[in-house]
């Protein structure tokens, strides 16, 4: 069965589950029972202009159930849930839909009009913008 992991994150991010690497003092990927390494990568590109200048407000990654009991166990991934850029679900809904639950901007996200608010410094010649106040949590 497929699992959607929907994400307000700005860039894809690879979640990989680990293992002591007896010979090194290393840690490396572990792998799968098919042979590939465990390694699950979340897509990306909330609020971000792509190749054909649409700007998602949300995006969908199709994973399996393995995948998602690998991220649930990951706490990378936990917190970005927890932080509110991730979630999933077993069906599939449009993705902008999903994002209006979501939170909206993670820290590598860019800067746009909307990010700034008027000041009371401005007059009807000349508008004087700040940044708005970032939420902490």
């Amino acid at each position: 069965m497929s699992i959607y992991v929907y994400s307000t994150a700005t860039n894809s991010i690879t979640y990989v589950e680990y293992e002591k690497n007896t010979n090194r003092d290393i840690s490396i990927a572990k792998k799968w029972p098919n042979g590939k390494e465990m390694r699950v990568t979340i897509n990306g590109g909330h609020g971000m202009s792509n190749k054909h200048f649409v700007t998602p407000q949300g995006v969908v990654t199709q994973i399996t159930e393995d995948e998602l009991e690998m991220l649930l166990a990951n706490p990378s991934f936990v917190r970005h849930m927890d932080k509110g850029f991730m979630s999933y679900d077993k069906k599939k809904v449009d993705p902008a839909k999903k994002a209006k639950d979501m939170e909206e901007k993670d820290g590598s996200a860019p800067i746009t009009p909307s990010d700034f608010i008027e000041t009371e410094n401005s007059t009807p010649s000349q508008k004087i913008y700040k940044m708005k106040e970032k939420k902490t949590g």
